[in-house]
């Protein structure tokens, strides 16, 4: 079981991914804005993050760059953002940005996906058909 980090401002975003990862096995922790996110990162041991860019504030990108310049610079990052992937804007998220999915155009099987494929073999869950 993994230790998830949500980091998104829309409620329904961040609740619909937790339930999907707490049903997959996995311990999820929420932030509603990057500031949080990072204050959750620093206070709890976290195995992953899944990081809106679109944040108020500090944005996503501002997330990747402190946690870039910190302890968890290692840290796997998966984008779930309504901005379209573009080669500039993966590039400012690398090397912590492993997968970058667009909001409405993911199902909940490949996000499942991409999160088993960070975590060690002993942490991925199978992925089912409920999503």
């Amino acid at each position: 079981m993994a230790s998830i980090l949500i980091v998104d401002d829309s409620s329904h975003c961040r609740n619909a991914t937790a339930a999907l990862l707490r049903a997959a096995g996995h311990r999820v922790n929420c932030a509603d804005n990057a500031w949080r996110g990072l204050t959750i990162l620093e206070s709890m041991p976290i195995d992953l993050v899944i990081l809106d860019l679109l944040l108020p504030g500090l944005n996503g990108f501002g997330f990747l760059k402190d946690v870039q310049n910190g302890k968890h610079r290692e840290m796997p990052v998966i984008v779930a953002t309504s901005l379209d992937k573009d080669e500039a804007l993966w590039q400012q998220g690398r090397p912590q940005v492993r997968h970058w999915l667009i909001k409405g155009q993911y199902s909940g099987e490949e996000l499942i996906e991409a999160v088993n494929g960070e975590l060690p073999m002993a942490e991925a869950k199978p992925v089912t058909s409920a999503a």
